[in-house]
Parts: structure tokens; sequence; C-alpha cells
């Protein structure tokens, strides 16, 4: 790789991972720790490094004619542009380098894909899927879906919009994307969780996993005690060797108190149950902004 003199001097002993041509001599470097643009000497201008280390606090990209990469930092920011058709190789290599130096991802986990819907910035990892919504690229708003935890993975087509869903830690996260580029980003996150498992297809993901353990069934009702006291008042009026004194009437009186006990804990279940869709789905259109 051709590194100019004038970024070798810059490197502080790190090593060049990527090199973004972006016309003429003029060219972008990134490094573990820090991004370097180097513009080549013109009729204007000098020959010239500019150093953006990663260490962000946010990272922001505004398309047009062409890209500008704006850091913050905590106490000051900067910005450098590209031709726009280098916006995605500049960014992927830039970003990488930010999420790894702030600790979202794990040292030598690369950044397989960046995906820029507007006010939703999805970027693939080897290891996880990480979703921020806002202007920015990112910021410490995001959320991460660590492939260790997603046992599966399916699309819910639409005509506008379609939804990535991943089962992650036994429950279900939806991102919405626009239908056109669903099968894009659905092939990258499947190929890099199938790749993370060592699996062939989105079904043995579960496969050969233990089943779940079922929790014995509680009832918290007031009439339990009542339950209790009959049972053993049952019990204490069957005389040694008289079994058939037991009253039968009242043994099935317990049955039923225990099936009318079982048909209300199955209601209230069912009712948690919508109650936490709701709850999760207004949260999902908090996230969006509506």
């Amino acid at each position: 790789m051709d590194v100019p003199s004038l970024v070798t001097d810059r490197l502080d002993g790190d090593s060049v991972r990527t090199r973004v041509d972006l016309g003429g001599d003029d060219a972008v470097f990134v490094t573990a720790g820090q991004t370097l643009v180097y513009r080549a000497e013109g009729l204007l201008s000098d020959e010239s490094v500019s150093a953006y280390p990663h260490d962000v606090e946010r990272l922001d990209v505004t398309t047009g004619r062409k890209s500008t990469f704006e850091l913050t930092y905590v106490d000051t920011a900067g910005k450098f542009a590209v031709p726009s058709d280098r916006t995605d190789a500049v960014l992927a290599p830039l970003l990488e380098g930010v999420l790894a130096t702030v600790g979202v991802v794990d040292s030598g986990e690369s950044v397989r894909a960046t995906y820029r819907f507007s006010e939703l910035t999805l970027v693939v990892t080897d290891a996880r899927l990480l979703k921020h919504v806002g202007s920015a690229v990112w910021d410490s708003d995001f959320e991460s879906y660590g492939f260790d935890t997603v046992t599966d993975l399916e699309t819910e087509a639409g005509n506008v919009a379609s939804q990535l869903v991943l089962t992650a830690d036994g429950r279900p996260q939806r991102v919405k994307v626009p239908s056109e580029e669903a099968d894009a980003v659905a092939h990258t996150v499947e190929s890099a969780l199938l790749a993370f498992h060592g699996v062939d297809s989105v079904a043995d993901l579960s496969a050969g996993e233990p089943e779940p353990e079922s929790e014995p069934e509680t009832f918290e009702d007031q009439n339990l005690d009542t339950l209790v006291s009959d049972t053993e008042a049952t019990i204490d009026r069957v005389a040694s060797g008289d079994t058939e004194s037991l009253d039968v009437s009242k043994a099935n009186a317990l049955t039923e108190r225990l099936a009318s006990l079982e048909e209300t804990v199955e209601r209230q279940t069912e009712l948690l149950e919508q109650q936490q869709e709701t709850i999760e789905t207004l949260v999902e259109e908090l996230r969006r902004g509506r």
C-alpha cells in the first residue's frame, strides 16, 4: 500500500488498515485509532494531512454533491468532505474504528456492512447488529443485538416498508427498512448470523437447544387458604379404615374451585401478554419518533 511520507509521519506507530482513494492523489487512510485525510499538493494548496481520532462522542454524515463527515468530541469537533461516490468506502472503516475505540464492538470484530435509511442506521458486524435512530450515524443512543442471543430471523414483507424480525433473548426485535432494500439487509444479517454460529440455515439456530423447564404453577388467590382448610377438614373427618366415608360432594367442589382458579390464571396471563405487546409497540413507535 502506497503511503505518503507526510502520512507516515502522523501514524504514531499505528498501521494503515484501509486506504480509500478520493481522486487525483488525495486519499483517506484509516488506522485502528484515527482517520487521516491526505490532500496532495495542488495549484491552490500545499500538501497536507488532517487527523481525526476515533474516540468520538458522535458521528454525522451529510450527503450531497459531496459527503461531509463530522466527528464530535467532548470539547471539540472536526469535519472533512469526500466525493459522494466514496461515502460508503470511507464510512465503513471509519465507523469500524470508532466502534472499536469506544468499546461498542470487540477488538478484531469487523464491520460487514453499513446501511443508512433516512433516520435509521444499521451496522452489521461479525458478531452483532447495531441499530441507531436519529440524524446522526452514531452516538451513544443505539441498540445492539448480539448474535449469541439470536435464535431466529425472518422478514415480514410490506409494500413500502418491511420488517426484519430477530428473536433475541427469546423476544422479537423488529427493524423496519425500505422494502426495496429489505432483501439485501436480510441477506447480510443472515450471512453474518449463520457464520457466527457455524450453521447452514436459520432453522439450525435453535436445533438441539434444551426445552425450557416448565415452572410449577402457583395460585396467588385469597381463596387458596380456604381451599387448604377445606381439604384438611375433609381428611380429618375420614375415620381410620373407613375411607368410604369421604365426603364426595366436597371433593367435587374442591375440584371445581381449582379448575376455576386455573381459568382465572390463564385469563390473567393472556391479559399480561397483551399488555406487554402493547408496551413494546409503543416503545418502538416512540423510538421511531412517531
